[in-house]
């Protein structure tokens, strides 16, 4: 990318880079100072890419700028500090766009910033859109109608799980139209109408244990957490989970196994977490092969990218979804009760016959939506 400009036009660079990665829908721009350079990445379909190198003395007045859009402090380059973007969307894009959070921190070369973007979309609002197997829909489906218990999201950042859980309340409020649903997030993501949205701040009083503590009462029936990130948090949306509440959230863990492991670590008693789970969802985002350019291996019949002017010369354009879900059967719970270890409970789930996420993408594979690569990528085994 050229912007065929002088660069100390800062201004219009800033600009310029903010249109063209969403012209090229990337997720995530990084200006990454180096001892020589200023270095522009975009995050396009999971993968971050070079797209700029720019002199190191412009370095400083491009983060200025950002910090500008954003309304942060621009005399203060020694601490970390994030905001929002608004508006400086070219006139075609108006309107694709729903946030831009900027997050500087400051490094030995200079300040790191990194602006992700959020899009406006109505392909993945509903669950039959999100593209789970049928036993997966099916179940979450299910879920979403029961009185209480516990249903936790696991992946890692940019898995899908935020998309999940709002087309999950979505359905919610649909199909069990009255219900009573809160959400406690950091931050809002998106705008769900129906649902009552708090937001958490960074620092401050109030925290997710305390705002969570006071939401029970308040009369919920449906409780979304954006995550679990601390044992007391566990430990009030386990008790909010016995106590005639469906609670939803998300938890950094590689494995639905890995999952129980950890609430028993918080501190959870084996107990309260087989009373109080009933599923965990496990899922990844792989690259969707682009429709232009992929071409089918006349002996393997499997589709391979191959890479065109639509796709960026990547091969690969969007990304679609792989998973998998755990449901708690006799013999698991007696290995939670037990406190068994990862091994066992893994054990356990292939013996039962359990499909993994990666049999789960074998089944887009077999689409000619993705590769075979990008599936054992996404789950580690490449």
């Amino acid at each position: 990318m050229k912007h065929g400009r002088e660069e100390s036009d800062v201004v219009s660079l800033v600009d310029d880079v903010l249109a063209d990665a969403i012209r090229c829908r990337a997720s995530d721009i990084h200006f990454e100072p180096t001892g020589s350079r200023l270095i522009i990445k975009y995050r396009l379909d999971g993968v971050l890419s070079v797209v700029e190198e720019l002199p190191k003395i412009v370095s400083e007045n491009v983060v200025a700028r950002l910090k500008v859009l954003g309304g942060l402090l621009t005399y203060r380059n020694d601490i970390p500090q994030e905001g929002r973007i608004s508006g400086h969307e070219t006139p075609d894009q108006a309107g694709r766009v729903a946030d831009k959070r900027l997050a500087i921190f400051p490094t030995i070369h200079g300040q790191r910033a990194v602006v992700r973007i959020f899009y406006e979309t109505a392909a993945f609002t509903e669950l039959s859109q999100l593209g789970f197997s049928d036993y997966i829909c099916s179940s979450l489906r299910s879920i979403a109608g029961q009185n209480q218990g516990v249903l936790l999201l696991t992946g890692p950042a940019g898995s899908g799980k935020s998309t999940t859980l709002a087309a999950l309340l979505r359905h919610i409020l649909r199909t069990y139209p009255g219900k009573s649903v809160v959400s406690l997030e950091d931050p809002v993501e998106r705008n769900i109408e129906g649902v009552t949205q708090v937001q958490i701040p960074p620092s401050g009083d109030m925290t997710f244990p305390v705002a969570l503590r006071s939401l029970l009462r308040q009369d919920p029936e449906v409780l979304m957490i954006g995550e679990v990130r601390d044992a007391e948090t566990a430990r009030i949306g386990i008790q909010a989970g016995l106590t005639g509440h469906l609670l939803m959230s998300t938890m950094h863990s590689g494995s639905p196994a890995g999952a129980f492991l950890r609430l028993l670590e918080m501190g959870i008693e084996p107990y309260q977490v087989t009373s109080s789970v009933i599923a965990v969802l496990n899922q990844r985002l792989v690259r969707r092969l682009c429709e232009t350019c992929k071409a089918r291996d006349a002996q393997t019949e499997a589709y391979a990218a191959v890479g065109c002017a639509a796709c960026m010369n990547t091969g690969f354009r969007g990304r679609v979804l792989i998973a998998e879900m755990v449901q708690l059967d006799g013999r698991l719970r007696k290995a939670v009760l037990a406190r068994a270890d990862l091994d066992e409970m893994e054990s356990i789930l292939k013996e039962r016959g359990h499909m993994t996420m990666a049999q789960d993408g074998l089944r887009l594979v077999g689409a000619g939506l993705t590769t075979k690569d990008e599936v054992d990528k996404a789950c580690g085994t490449a």
